[in-house]
């Protein structure tokens, strides 16, 4: 799932802000609209894959937890799951141009749901793929995850009928 004609979009045009904050939030507002209406009860089944490692969905979980807690008469209307068990049930890319972050990603999404992304042809695409991940300090068996068996686990596919 990948963002456009995000919300707002009108009143940030200076200082390139859609793609610098539009588009995280708007991740992250597909993804708890997915929560919330509970549309992943709907479809146990459904497989579902968000850009930019998810938004801003994983940084504020906190906060969208919170918001679930303390005012579920506006927030679990239509799905009384805590928005935390969610974790590790959808898959995310790696597109964080923070390895601060993606450990954080990779922490809190898990290792197995963290996918290779490129983000290409948009303008904050990861130019040289892969190269970002390769050059952190990762255990070699989270960045062969990341680059081929987590995406072959999110689309139900052998790696023996690539090879």
């Amino acid at each position: 799932v990948h963002p456009w004609n995000m919300m707002g979009f009108d009143s940030m045009e200076k200082y390139w802000l859609p793609w610098l904050v539009g588009m995280p939030a708007e991740t992250s507002r597909a993804i708890c609209s997915m929560v919330f209406s509970g549309v992943f009860e709907k479809l146990p089944d459904l497989r579902a894959c968000f850009a930019h490692a998810g938004g801003s969905f994983l940084p504020t979980i906190g906060r969208v937890e919170h918001g679930f807690n303390c005012r579920p008469d506006l927030v679990a209307i239509d799905n009384p799951v805590n928005p935390r068990e969610y974790l590790g049930k959808f898959w995310v890319d790696c597109i964080t141009h923070d390895p601060v972050m993606l450990e954080y990603i990779l922490k809190t999404a898990g290792p197995d749901k963290v996918t290779l992304g490129s983000d290409y042809p948009f303008p904050l695409g990861d130019l040289e793929i892969g190269a970002f991940i390769e050059e952190m300090d990762l255990p070699k068996e989270t960045v062969d995850d990341i680059f081929c068996n987590n995406i072959l686990d999110w689309l139900k596919l052998e790696k023996s009928a690539f090879l």
